[in-house]
């Protein structure tokens, strides 16, 4: 079958990799050049994405061979790549002619739709937390012999997990740095977020992205996308969020000027720079996490990936009836939403927080001036606002009958981590309280079975189960 043929693969469809079998669960998500499922390995039951090339049919043979090229590179760099900002990479084959890239699953959503939920610029020490961990994974890159110059950072390349750690996908237009080149071969990236050197003008390196990453932050602390080739001006991002201060802005500024030498000029600084800016330790979320267990794999990129006996097999098979349906882990628990394989006896994966387990539902007493309810919390995050079906905005607990408009439309969400269930505002107009005591903005509050919040004039019990 051509590479470029347009049938997406449906649920249930069985491939032979070239180091385990997988199943299809669903579609996730569809690019111009391909497409990832959620997928699960049969071996151990766990989930991964798989991502297939899959080019427009109305590609020239030069225009195939580029992307079949760059999806390629993309397997290679990941495959010997190690960091708690990257994904895993577990397997790579070709299968029904398409290249087929299996890595780990990242539950969460993009940095780009954390504020597009939000409606709102992200407060000043988030932006900056964020900004550590990117500058941290693009310390480990721009370190690798030879160094690996990501070109594409931007917020929707940003994966944020419920355990806010931060994962960096999509490498197809990474690069290694080669020393005096004057220029790359290739000009990409993203307006707005890749710096005048990335406009075919010089070669980009380590400062390149520096200036991708001074944009992703004015993205996130202004709610804007930035205006291509553009430095911004002192006071134009405080105008529109109070609550960062010049020495921040000018942080930001410096990342994003137009001439390399007057960035930071390597990631390593902008680190630096960035926690002289907290207010408090900075507490790193990838020191709680575990990698997932990945298969050592081998990709071979010179033309084409390994050819794998077996891989390019019908599309419907069936299982191994040595593999069985839900085979025990030895040394874990696994997680049936999003596949993590947690350590023995964990009550809630530290992946997505769901229970492991039978474990009962936490449950909302709510009380207005219209009546008393009780909602489950059976769907995680929990959202309390008001709906608004203009924007298709209906949250989980829909206040807009019962608070007179006090509650804002993403007020806030109860979570749950390994700790428990966490309540945070999301930086709402009129505030959030437990307990009686107004909570700060986008700051984890532990909740214990009791516990009372209050939103506008609604009450809320907190019921462990």
């Amino acid at each position: 079958m051509a590479i470029g043929a347009t049938e997406l693969l449906t649920p249930e469809t069985l491939i032979q990799g070239h180091r385990a079998a997988y199943r299809i669960v669903n579609l996730i998500g569809r690019g111009g050049m391909g497409a990832v499922y959620r997928a699960q390995r049969l071996a151990d039951s766990t989930i991964w994405a798989l991502k297939e090339m899959r080019a427009p049919d109305d590609l020239t043979p030069d225009e195939l061979a580029d992307n079949r090229r760059m999806f390629l590179q993309e397997a290679e760099l990941l495959s010997k790549l190690s960091h708690p900002n990257l994904p895993v990479v577990a397997d790579f084959f070709e299968y029904q002619g398409r290249p087929v890239l299996v890595m780990e699953y990242v539950p969460g959503k993009t940095l780009e739709d954390l504020v597009r939920d939000a409606n709102a610029p992200l407060l000043e020490q988030e932006v900056i937390r964020y900004g550590i961990q990117v500058s941290q994974v693009l310390h480990y890159l721009h370190n690798r012999t030879p160094p690996i110059i990501y070109r594409d950072l931007k917020p929707s390349n940003i994966m944020v997990t419920p355990d806010q750690v931060l994962k960096l996908i999509d490498f197809g237009v990474a690069r290694t740095y080669k020393e005096r080149k004057i220029k790359d071969t290739v000009a990409m990236g993203s307006a707005g977020y890749a710096p005048p050197e990335q406009y075919g003008k010089g070669q980009t390196d380590a400062r390149s992205d520096v200036y991708a990453l001074g944009a992703t932050l004015l993205h996130l602390a202004t709610r804007l996308p930035p205006i291509p080739l553009h430095t911004p001006t002192p006071g134009s991002i405080a105008k529109m969020n109070q609550s960062v201060d010049p020495e921040t802005e000018q942080l930001i500024i410096r990342a994003m000027e137009s001439e390399p030498g007057a960035r930071f000029q390597t990631a390593s600084e902008m680190d630096q720079a960035l926690r002289r800016r907290l207010n408090g330790p900075y507490i790193d979320p990838t020191a709680r996490v575990v990698q997932p267990s990945a298969v050592p794999i081998d990709t071979t990129v010179h033309g084409k990936p390994p050819q794998v006996v077996g891989a390019d097999q019908p599309t419907i098979m069936s299982p191994p009836a040595s593999v069985p349906s839900n085979p025990p882990i030895a040394d874990g628990v696994t997680c049936p939403r999003c596949g993590r394989i947690n350590k023995a006896g964990a009550r809630f994966c530290a992946g997505c927080g769901s229970p492991l387990g039978a474990q009962p539902i936490a449950r909302l007493h709510c009380t207005s001036p219209r009546g008393s309810w009780e909602q489950k919390v059976d769907r995680l995050p929990l959202r309390i606002g008001r709906r608004d079906p203009r924007q298709n905005h209906y949250p989980e607990l829909d206040l807009a009958e019962h608070d007179r408009g006090i509650a804002s439309r993403n007020h806030a969400i109860i979570n749950r981590d390994t700790g428990g269930y966490t309540l945070i505002d999301l930086g709402s107009t009129n505030g959030t309280f437990l307990n009686g005591t107004p909570v700060s903005a986008r700051s984890p509050q532990r909740l214990r079975s009791g516990d009372r919040i209050k939103v506008g004039e609604v009450e809320i019990e907190f019921l462990a189960g």
